[in-house]
């Protein structure tokens, strides 16, 4: 073999191998792009996770705050009725 034949293998291969970059480059290019719709997403479900992290917490201190203010109701009319039972008792036995 003599250069020349070296040069047409060459030119051959480049010819065969065109393509194929041309294709790796396409590919390279759409795994680019959704590379970037990933992270899109992926900060969009962090929002999310973030939001509805947020929402459960609030949910619970307004759960939190309305049972707080009903045991308390509770305790105030169970001392008003303890209290109505002393007046009672005390006036009937004054009498």
């Amino acid at each position: 073999m003599n250069i020349d034949d070296f040069q047409q293998i060459s030119q051959l291969l480049d010819q065969k191998l065109d393509p194929i970059k041309q294709d790796v480059q396409s590919i390279k290019d759409q795994l680019d792009t959704v590379e970037l719709k990933v992270e899109l997403v992926n900060k969009r479900v962090e929002r999310a996770e973030q939001s509805l992290t947020q929402k459960i917490d609030k949910s619970q201190e307004d759960t939190i705050e309305t049972l707080s203010g009903l045991i308390n109701s509770g305790y105030e009319l169970h001392e008003e009725r303890i209290k109505k039972i002393e007046d009672q008792r005390a006036t009937s036995q004054a009498l």
